[in-house]
């Protein structure tokens, strides 16, 4: 069965349910346990190659308790070329005036020129399936690497001060790192505001984003001086296994930047192997 839901332009597209006896709706009051999470395609942006990037989100419906769904049958992106990327890992957030419950932009995937055909997120939770194709046939949804009302961009990230950069939501990756479960691993990120404005601070926002274990972050945020700088975060990890951390670092705080504004945030990934 196939449940239509209304579009909200710049927000998603309309999900794919097939929903079980008692599920409730992605856009529906939380409840409080035992609900499904659902995905997101947050929009797309055209890139200079012909390529495009496709941003995607999620919202744990549950009123408390965060949510892993492993890769796999019951999250999977399709085709398969593209599956890898996404979260698997899934907190209650709440933000303010124009964030909601939802999470933004956690991870984006790019596809190739020419490429045909959506690419569809699937979660599978608590009985209910939800999918949400990624598509770049409607400018409702077409996002922009442009400046925003008051001069800002999406800030730029690194993992080392000379190192590969990235400004954007498919972000730039590093490791695999390794260390030991109970031991600290230090990663250092360098952080550069890039508006068309009076610099501004920039800030640093720490997640789970794939693995098995519970993660800790000391400390998760910071913010640095006008036009940016760097940070050290001390991380430690409760189970030995493969994870993936995601550092979201962005100029919110300003007029034009909010996680509902989408803009403006740039995602960075580190590769972690955890060793018993």
């Amino acid at each position: 069965m196939t449940v239509p839901l209304a579009a909200v332009p710049l927000l998603a597209v309309p999900l794919r349910a097939q929903p079980q006896p008692g599920a409730r709706y992605p856009l529906g009051p939380s409840a409080p346990a035992g609900a499904g999470v659902a995905p997101y395609f947050d929009g797309w942006y055209a890139n200079p190659d012909g390529s495009v990037t496709l941003s995607y989100g999620f919202m744990n419906r549950n009123a408390s308790g965060a949510v892993d769904i492993p890769i796999g049958p019951d999250n999977r992106l399709e085709p398969a070329q593209f599956n890898g990327m996404q979260a698997t890992h899934f907190p209650v957030v709440r933000y303010g005036a124009f964030g909601g419950r939802r999470e933004r932009g956690v991870f984006a995937i790019r596809v190739p020129k020419g490429h045909k055909g959506d690419v569809v997120w699937t979660l599978r939770h608590n009985g209910v399936t939800y999918s949400v194709p990624g598509r770049a046939t409607s400018d409702y949804y077409k996002l922009s690497y442009t400046p925003q009302a008051a001069g800002s961009l999406m800030p730029v990230v690194r993992f080392a001060a000379n190192g590969p950069a990235s400004a954007g939501r498919e972000g730039v990756t590093t490791g695999p790192l390794t260390v030991a479960v109970g031991t600290t691993l230090n990663i250092r990120v360098w952080m550069q505001d890039r508006g068309e404005r009076k610099p501004i601070p920039v800030n640093m926002l720490w997640f789970k984003h794939q693995g098995p274990g519970d993660v800790s972050f000391e400390p998760r945020s910071a913010t640095t001086a006008p036009g940016g700088g760097e940070a050290t975060t001390s991380v430690r990890f409760s189970a030995p296994g493969e994870y993936m951390l995601r550092v979201r670092v962005d100029n919110f705080g300003i007029t034009d930047s909010a996680p509902g504004q989408q803009c403006c945030w740039t995602n960075g990934y580190v590769r972690v192997k955890v060793t018993g």
